[in-house]
């Protein structure tokens, strides 16, 4: 099985997609964020896959939101020498 490669992408996530996000990790699952297209490209850095990053491109180019699924290795797997659960608690909780 090849690995993925994640790149980091800028996301301006909600405090509820955080808690989304945070939950998700708790329970080891994958998860689904709806974005708007004004999020996109900003905000909170998440590792993405080139597949998901193109598709959030295109729906901020086209003014229009999209679904943005998380698996499970995406939101525990260390990226950078980072999970981003523990950075979007630090952004959380503003430390």
């Amino acid at each position: 099985m090849m690995a993925t490669d994640y790149l980091p992408f800028k996301i301006a996530l909600t405090d509820g997609q955080k808690k989304k996000l945070q939950k998700a990790f708790a329970a080891k699952s994958a998860v689904t964020l709806r974005v708007k297209p004004e999020q996109i490209g900003r905000g909170d850095e998440l590792p993405l896959t080139g597949t998901q990053i193109n598709k959030m491109k295109k729906a901020a180019s086209e003014r229009r939101g999209a679904d943005l699924k998380m698996s499970k290795t995406q939101i525990e797997k260390p990226h950078h020498g980072v999970v981003v659960f523990s950075l979007l608690c630090l952004v959380w909780l503003g430390l």
